[in-house]
């Protein structure tokens, strides 16, 4: 076979490959590079907050990174977003605030790419970072287990995320189907645990626990807490194996 043909091939197999299955669903995204959303690491801003020092002006401050991101803010929790081809693809950032500090108590991050197939795409359709201080109730409650207690952290994490994002999710569509998909994301990896607590104790471990996600496949969470600070990451897609930046 001459190389010009076996070229040829090459070529109409990537094309094939590329524009298959897509239809008239807008086919040039999928030859177009993008760095949005976040699926495949943190963003500057999210990382930039730390909790227990970072202030509500400083959040304000820093919180945007881009023109096509937006704000949102309560009393207490400051939140910023952004979305693509009609929230196929969103993003956000939020932090809540202590009522005595006023400083971060909670920070969330969540990346949605439902069609993670355009050049540079990370092959992640959903991550979900947080970092929490928890309550002394909460660390003090009498756990029969380490697994119960793993259980119970996630839980809280649920609790105060939904009720962070309760005065801020209905400014947007990208907002509140984000807070909704990450809460769906977590009460399923709980349905998980709650099935089967020991499987809790791979929480800790280096890659983290697999399990299936209902609608988007193969996940892995991993909870890691360090004194009275809860740090939980959620990633699914492709990468899920890998718990890196």
């Amino acid at each position: 076979m001459k190389a010009t043909s076996l070229v040829k091939i090459i070529v109409i197999s990537i094309v094939i490959s590329i524009f298959s299955g897509c239809g008239i669903e807008e086919p040039a995204e999928r030859i177009w590079l993008e760095e949005k959303p976040y699926t495949g690491q943190l963003p500057d801003a999210y990382n930039q907050i730390t909790v227990r020092k970072s202030t509500s002006a400083y959040v304000l401050d820093n919180i945007k990174k881009s023109d096509n991101e937006l704000i949102s803010q309560s009393e207490s929790v400051v939140a910023c977003w952004g979305e693509k081809k009609k929230t196929s693809q969103l993003w956000q950032t939020v932090a809540a605030f202590d009522e005595e500090s006023f400083t971060v108590w909670r920070k969330y991050f969540l990346a949605v790419d439902e069609k993670p197939w355009h050049l540079g795409a990370k092959g992640q359709k959903l991550r979900f970072d947080s970092e929490s201080i928890l309550d002394e109730a909460t660390l003090a409650e009498p756990y029969t287990s380490e697994n119960h207690k793993r259980i119970a952290i996630i839980e809280t994490v649920l609790d105060n995320y939904r009720s962070d994002t309760g005065d801020v999710r209905q400014d947007s569509r990208a907002l509140n189907t984000g807070v909704m998909m990450a809460s769906q994301t977590i009460e399923r990896l709980l349905y998980v645990l709650n099935q089967s607590p020991a499987l809790a104790a791979k929480l800790s471990e280096e890659n983290g626990l697999l399990f299936d996600h209902i609608t988007l496949g193969k996940s892995r969470a991993k909870l890691l807490l360090k004194g009275d600070l809860a740090v939980l990451s959620i990633k699914i897609g492709r990468v899920s194996r890998k718990f890196g930046q």
